[in-house]
């Protein structure tokens, strides 16, 4: 791992932990910075498969939300992240000695990650949209299906309500294991993971639908 990997990682860390509300919810900055490195894994394995540089996209991945070291208090506030995590990015890229075109490469694809939308001109280049694939590739996992049911209120539905809800989500989720990404490996790592999230629901569904299924 590269030194300006390993200064990342600690910029981040100590970044997220100056946030007020990680200063309430201690498990929320543990959940946000893991995030970060995960991402960061994902970028790494993608960069290294489809001969992309490794570094840099590790670098805008590791950075993606920096933003989260500051208190978020609308729904505007949560759009505006990408954009808010570029801009306290793009001096830190700089003085590890990247190049200003590199440096804005990568402030590109923070700003667009969340939104689709910048606040100034950029390139979409592979690297750049990869660290949104990257992204999605890691929130689109096992966690996810909890965290959505939970916020759903799946639990205290009644049987019907659990299946008209499954009903309304399955076709999309079928239409997701078809989504390409921007890389072939970005591709596959999140068509496994969209495959997995359908078996889920869709077992969930079939268990839900047996006669006689233990209430």
């Amino acid at each position: 791992m590269s030194h300006r990997i390993e200064k990342t990682k600690t910029f981040l860390q100590e970044s997220l932990a100056k946030s007020p509300y990680f200063a309430r919810h201690p498990g929320a900055l543990s959940y946000r910075y893991e995030h970060s490195l995960r991402v960061a894994a994902i970028g790494a394995q993608i960069a290294r498969a489809d001969g992309l540089d490794e570094e840099a996209l590790t670098l805008g991945c590791l950075l993606h939300d920096i933003s989260y070291s500051r208190e978020f208090i609308t729904q505007e506030d949560w759009l505006n992240h990408g954009r808010e995590s570029a801009a306290l990015a793009r001096p830190w890229l700089l003085s590890l000695g990247l190049s200003p075109k590199q440096t804005e490469e990568l402030c590109y694809g923070i700003a667009i990650h969340v939104d689709d939308q910048a606040d100034f001109e950029g390139e979409r280049t592979p690297l750049a949209e990869l660290i949104g694939d990257c992204d999605n590739i890691d929130r689109y996992d096992s966690y996810r299906i909890y965290e959505i049911l939970e916020s759903s209120g799946f639990s205290s539905m009644e049987t019907a309500g659990q299946l008209t809800w499954l009903t309304e989500r399955l076709p999309r989720m079928r239409e997701y294991t078809q989504l390409e990404l921007t890389t072939p490996t970005a591709t596959k790592l999140w068509q496994e993971k969209a495959r997995f999230q359908l078996m889920f629901h869709e077992r969930l569904y079939e268990q839900l639908t047996l006669p006689g299924r233990v209430l």
